[in-house]
């Protein structure tokens, strides 16, 4: 295993007992990565307390792995003093914003505070649920220190809520002595400021703090003393009426906040993820064109100053170069031309893969609206800059997306099997205008064209009786899974746009390395419903491995594991160890689309692999690898 050393950049933080610094992780083969280092302060390093809280947050943190947590990679000695080593959330806080907007003259508009407030919510209910691996027994996490300070806001929209360092759990190394309250009054729970054993209600409180200040821009329960601030909360004590100070919230959403808000906890919502689903569904029916991207350019705008500084920093740590190392490269000779095997593999009908990676059968996709039974229909979004969908086969979905040089609408080659992905060589001929037949028969004929044209669309609106879902992901290419069936043999690109019978449906997008996400949705005839953004999680163990692909003779169209990467050469992807991949790929001069087959060596070097695809003097395609 490649070891890693820390590296303190910039301090960006400093609180009562640790300090916050941007640094890099940098490991073998000049392998670099930003993060952040929050570490003990000096005169603190020797007191064992705050030590076994740190060990406490690091032991919650690390096993907590969703897309709205800020992930701990590390719990360490840096340079004298312990310290966790966290991703890097290149963006804010959601106080830094808060602040930016007062000087700015200006407050943070509803449907982004909803989406704030729910995805916190979202990540807060998956550690309130969280089990242990082994015993699934709940750990009984409740985080007790929500608040604008521990909320990171990303300049791409990301949402992630940090800094479990107080967080309760039943197997934590340490517990909390009797008595004793630990987080920011003026954003607790009433049971927690009178030290009540708490649940994840409390943290359901506290979050919904957090929406009535976005939406208010004002404090609620800030006192002038501690003492003031604790009986505010105690009482429960909101000195305002939250659709006075906004007067964009109505009675249903502040229905949704005071409810949150709720002094007894029978009142409130009994889980983060009741607040956050019907924040989403006033969110959805109210601001159904927002995206995750707004916010991010939000935050942008509001934090530019900011922005500018810290990719400054980020350039200046990443400046400090580490010593590279090189492998010793091994040389794998793959025939194409002794390869019938593979060949065959990939014309294989799909009944011969394995159940969990076949495509939906075809009663349950269809491109037509007249079967029967479930339909499930992917096409390309047109708000957004899609190629052409393939559609050269009925048995399965064709692929959207692709490397924006690949040939398209040109016709396959010759002996290419029309139902298998095949890149088309460009043919070109010259043309003239044909000047006969114009005039007013020209001028007929377009006009039936045109009504013909009018009269199909208007026909499609009107029998138009599906739900229509909108999905976009990071990353952009993952395979879609509608109630457990995959929509397609291979990966979509998104965003993308799902057609299905009305009803409710379970959509799980996933990909190799990363941690699945799974969305509920339900709606009626032509609804379309704008999934916000799904961040797919990158696994903890880093289960890929970098290759190159490099064809030094001429420029090859590529497709990677029937759709996982596409492009032409060169190019970097990450693949599985120890497992076979196939790349078909067409050579300009050749008249058919060709495979390689081949299997990456498990390696500790963190130096990518490089496969080379080239043409021999007899005809012959050879590829070779090496480490």
């Amino acid at each position: 295993m490649a070891t890693n050393n820390y590296v303190l950049g910039k301090r960006i933080a400093r609180g009562g007992m640790a300090e916050i610094y941007l640094g890099k992780a940098v490991g073998e083969a000049a392998f670099q990565r930003i993060c952040a280092i929050k570490r003990i302060l000096p005169h603190y390093s020797q007191d064992r307390e705050f030590i076994e809280m740190f060990r406490d947050e690091a032991h919650i943190c690390k096993r907590l792995q969703h897309a709205n947590i800020v992930q701990v990679y590390d719990f360490t000695e840096v340079e004298g003093s312990y310290a966790l080593i966290m991703e890097h959330v290149d963006g804010g806080d959601l106080r830094s914003l808060l602040s930016a907007c007062e000087i700015a003259r200006s407050r943070i508009p509803v449907p982004m505070s909803l989406y704030i407030a729910a995805n916190v919510a979202r990540g807060l209910h998956y550690a309130h649920t969280k089990a242990d691996e082994i015993t699934n027994e709940p750990l009984g996490i409740v985080h007790r220190d929500v608040s604008p300070q521990n909320i990171l806001i990303s300049f791409e929209g990301e949402v992630k809520i940090t800094d479990f360092g107080i967080a309760s759990a039943e197997n934590k190394i340490t517990e909390t002595r009797p008595g004793v309250v630990k987080g920011k009054y003026s954003y607790m729970s009433p049971e927690q400021v009178a030290a009540k054993p708490l649940d994840g209600r409390s943290d359901v409180f506290s979050t919904a703090i957090v929406l009535w200040e976005c939406l208010a821009m004002k404090r609620l329960f800030a006192g002038q003393t501690e003492v003031e601030s604790i009986r505010k909360v105690q009482n429960c004590e909101i000195g305002f009426d939250l659709r006075q100070l906004n007067s964009q919230v109505d009675d249903d959403l502040y229905r949704i906040v005071m409810k949150g808000l709720a002094r007894e906890r029978k009142n409130r919502y009994q889980t983060s993820a009741a607040f956050e689903k019907d924040l989403l569904r006033y969110l959805h029916s109210r601001y159904s064109d927002f995206t995750s991207s707004e916010l991010g350019n939000f935050v942008k705008r509001i934090l530019a100053k900011k922005r500018d500084k810290t990719q400054d920093d980020i350039k200046q740590t990443l400046s400090q170069l580490a010593a590279e190392r090189k492998a010793s490269p091994t040389e794998i000779n793959l025939n194409l031309n002794q390869q019938p095997q593979a060949i065959a593999q990939e014309q294989a009908p799909a009944a011969a893969q394995p159940p969990q990676q076949q495509a939906v059968a075809q009663s349950d996709v269809s491109v037509h609206s007249s079967q029967p039974g479930e339909m499930i229909k992917i096409e390309a979004d047109p708000s957004y800059n899609f190629q052409s969908i393939n559609r050269t086969s009925s048995s399965r979905i064709g692929q959207i997306g692709g490397h924006p040089s690949m040939p398209r609408n040109r016709p396959l080659p010759r002996g290419t099997n029309a139902n298998r992905t095949a890149f088309p060589q460009p043919q070109y001929r010259k043309t003239r205008p044909n000047r006969r037949g114009s005039g007013r028969f020209g001028m007929i004929l377009l006009g039936l064209l045109v009504l013909a044209a009018g009269g199909y669309w208007l026909n499609q609106f009107i029998a138009d009786d599906k739900l229509h879902v909108r999905l976009e992901s990071v990353p952009d290419t993952v395979r879609i899974q509608v109630n457990e069936k995959y929509i397609e043999e291979g990966y979509t690109k998104t965003p993308a746009k799902i057609s299905l019978k009305p009803g409710q449906y379970v959509l799980e997008l996933s990909r190799p390395g990363y941690q699945s996400e799974k969305v509920s949705v339900q709606g009626d005839k032509r609804q379309t419903i704008t999934v916000p953004k799904l961040f797919l999680k990158r696994l903890p163990v880093n289960i890929l491995r970098p290759l190159r692909i490099l064809s030094p003779d001429k420029k090859l169209f590529i497709n990677v594991d029937n759709g996982l990467y596409r492009g032409s050469t060169p190019m970097r992807v990450e693949l599985q160890p120890n497992r076979r991949h196939s790349i078909s790929f067409y050579w300009g001069d050749q008249q058919k689309s060709l495979k390689c087959s081949f299997v990456m060596r498990q390696t500790n070097s963190t130096e990518p692999q490089t496969l080379t695809i080239r043409t021999l003097s007899n005809g012959r395609v050879r590829c070779s690898i090496r480490n």
